[in-house]
């Protein structure tokens, strides 16, 4: 269990490190201060749309840590003797958490009408740190690292 925890630490890690590394880190910053500006501009969490809403940016956030944890559990051991390929069901599994967080984002954006420009940013961030952690999660999953 504890190697568990280390190994989700450290593809956590690396996960971030993509958010800040050039060329990566433009965009990260652009959907940044599209958020910073957002929040300035529209107020968000005065309105009662966001108490409604809530529940769908919490269930967004959570195919990040889902997308590490498979990436963990399926985790391929290139060093093998006899290397087994990469985890097919893992890949799988990572595809339809992808395609589950950009439809929950559509969703999301597509009920917070009067707050779109802010719901736009937060879905943008959340799909961006999602690709990063499906990025770390394909090389162990495969057990092809870069």
């Amino acid at each position: 269990m504890a190697h568990f925890w280390l190994a989700l630490w450290t593809y956590l890690h690396w996960s971030l490190e993509f958010l800040y590394m050039p060329p990566f880190a433009y965009g990260t910053l652009s959907l940044g201060l599209s958020f910073i500006a957002s929040v300035i501009r529209q107020r968000p969490f005065s309105k009662p749309i966001w108490q409604q809403t809530y529940f769908i940016v919490v269930l967004q956030f959570l195919f990040f840590p889902a997308t590490l944890a498979v990436a963990v559990l399926g985790r391929v051991d290139w060093q093998q003797p006899h290397f087994p390929g990469p985890n097919k069901w893992g890949l799988r599994v990572e595809d339809v958490f992808a395609l589950g967080s950009l439809i929950v984002g559509i969703y999301w954006v597509w009920r917070m009408k009067g707050l779109r420009w802010f719901a736009v940013s937060l879905a943008m961030l959340q799909l961006c740190l999602l690709a990063a952690a499906n990025f770390v999660a394909a090389m162990s999953l495969t057990g092809t690292w870069l």
